[in-house]
C-alpha cells in the first residue's frame, strides 16, 4: 500500500560479563557501525562470529537480523528474531520488528500477533501503535487500524507518519473527507513531506476535486520531480479539467523518464486521441503494444476498423 511507514526499531543493548562475551560486544558493535554504513555482509559476519563466541546473546541474533532483513533475507531475520525472543522474550524490538517482516512476507495474522505483545510491553510507545494499524489496515480491518493509529497521535501528536496512514486507512474504509483532514494535519507538521501531498491529491480526486488535486501533485513535483506516479496523476487530473496541453505536457515528461513503460505511451496515445491528433495517438499506442500493453492493443484495433469503415 502506498505511501505507508514501518517503522524498524534499531536497538542494541550490550552486556558485558566474561572476557568471551566482551569480545562478542565490540563485534557487535562494530556489526552495527558496518549495519549502519550499507555494509550488511560484513555486519552478518561480525554478528555471526559474536553469535558464536557467545551463542546466549540476544543481541547478536536481533542485529544479524536486522541485517538479514535489510539484504532481502527475510526467512533468516525470522528466525534471528526468534531466538533473539526466545532468550529475551521481552525484547520488544524483537517482537516489532519480527511482526515487521512477517508483515513483508504476507503473513499479516502473525504479524499482528507479534506487534500486539510488542505493546503489551511497551505500551507508552507511540511507534507500535503505528505499526500495528499498517499491518491492520493491511488485513481490511479498518476500524482497528484508525483506532491505532489515533492512539500514536495520542501519544505522539507530531509522529506525521501515523496522521498519513490514518488516512490512506479512512480513505480505504471509504471516509475521503477524513483523509484529507488527516494528510493535511500531516503536511501542516511536515511541508516536505510528498507522499502525504501525493496522498491527499488522491483523495480530493475521490472527492470530485480536481483543480485542488493538481495542486496538491504539483507540490509533490516541487519536492520530487521525478516521482512519476504523482506527474501521472496530475496529468489526468488535469485531463478531467480539459487542459489537454498540461496533460501532454506531464505525459511526455512521463514516457521521457520511462521509456519502456508501456502504460505512459498507452495514456498519452489515448490523450492524443482526444485532441484529434490521430497520427501521434497511432504512434503511441503501437509503442505501448510493442511494450506489451494489452489495452493499447484494443483501442488500435478500433482506430483501424473505423477506418475501414465505409462512409
Amino acid at each position: 500500500m502506498a505511501g505507508f511507514i514501518l517503522a524498524v526499531m534499531y536497538l542494541l543493548l550490550l552486556t558485558p560479563p566474561t572476557q568471551a562475551a566482551g569480545l562478542a560486544d565490540d563485534l557487535i558493535e562494530r556489526g552495527v557501525r558496518k549495519g549502519l554504513n550499507g555494509d550488511y555482509p560484513g555486519a552478518i559476519e561480525d554478528f555471526s562470529r559474536a553469535i558464536r563466541l557467545a551463542s546466549g546473546n540476544p543481541d547478536a541474533y536481533y542485529n544479524r537480523g536486522l541485517a538479514r532483513g535489510s539484504i532481502g533475507d527475510l526467512k533468516g531475520a525470522i528466525a534471528d528474531y526468534s531466538k533473539s525472543i526466545s532468550i529475551d522474550p521481552h525484547s520488544f524490538g524483537a517482537y516489532n520488528n519480527r511482526g515487521f517482516t512477517l508483515a513483508a512476507l504476507g503473513r499479516y495474522a502473525e504479524a499482528d500477533a507479534d506487534m500486539t505483545r510488542a505493546i503489551a510491553l511497551k505500551p507508552a510507545m507511540a511507534e507500535l501503535y503505528n505499526n500495528r494499524g499498517t499491518v491492520r489496515t493491511s488485513m481490511k480491518r479498518y476500524a482497528l487500524a484508525i483506532a491505532d493509529f489515533t492512539r500514536a497521535t495520542e501519544l505522539d501528536p507530531l509522529l506525521v507518519g501515523a496522521y498519513n496512514n490514518r488516512g490512506l486507512a479512512r480513505n480505504l474504509s471509504g471516509d475521503p473527507s477524513g483523509a484529507v483532514a488527516d494528510y493535511l494535519e500531516a503536511v501542516s507538521i511536515d511541508p516536505r513531506y510528498n507522499v502525504a501531498w501525493y496522498n491527499l491529491g488522491n483523495a480530493h480526486i475521490a472527492l470530485g476535486d480536481a483543480k485542488q488535486a493538481v495542486e496538491d501533485y504539483s507540490k509533490v513535483l516541487v519536492l520530487d520531480p521525478d516521482m512519476l506516479v504523482a506527474r501521472n496523476n496530475r496529468a489526468f487530473a488535469r485531463l478531467s479539467l480539459g487542459d489537454y496541453p498540461g496533460a501532454l505536457e506531464d505525459l511526455s515528461l512521463v514516457v521521457s523518464a520511462s521509456p519502456k513503460n508501456g502504460s505512459g505511451w498507452y495514456n498519452r496515445g489515448v490523450v492524443r486521441k482526444l485532441t484529434g491528433d490521430r497520427q501521434g495517438a497511432i504512434e503511441d499506442l503501437r509503442r505501448a503494444s510493442a511494450l506489451g500493453d494489452s489495452m493499447a492493443v484494443e483501442v488500435l484495433r478500433e482506430m483501424m476498423s473505423d477506418d475501414s469503415t465505409p462512409p
